[in-house]
């Protein structure tokens, strides 16, 4: 949608998803990262989800010293649906975070209980 400087001079349209200084948007390195994810169970296994994503958000902080916050939540009227909410302090804490054995070990067992497949948002601190 953005495009640079018409010919001829004049204004420069920028979309929402530009960014307006793309050399700094494109450093995202020395950014914060912002994750969240949902999903959503199969119906009767959303207590046994909680416990094994409450466990693993207790592992994570206190094993990733680059996590500043991993939170659990369920979505207010719904026995079924979650989301994590986490925030690592740079892309390379959120990069490792992926490659981490509590992480590795959890992940198909929190698999097996999904109604379908989590939706995942990351975000860059401004």
């Amino acid at each position: 949608m953005g495009m640079g400087t018409p010919p001829g001079g004049g204004a420069c349209m920028m979309g929402w998803a530009e960014p307006s200084n793309p050399k700094r948007a494109n450093g995202h390195e020395a950014h914060a990262v912002c994750v969240v994810v949902r999903a959503e169970t199969r119906r009767g296994v959303d207590d046994e989800f909680e416990t094994l994503l409450k466990d693993l958000a207790a592992q994570v902080t206190s094993e990733e010293s680059g996590c500043a916050s991993y939170v659990v939540t369920r979505v207010m009227g719904s026995q079924e649906r979650f989301a994590v909410h986490a925030r690592f302090s740079a892309w390379r804490a959120f990069r490792r975070h992926a490659e981490t054995g509590h992480l590795s070990r959890a992940l198909p067992r929190l698999s097996a209980l999904l109604a379908a497949p989590v939706s995942m948002e990351v975000f860059l601190e401004v």
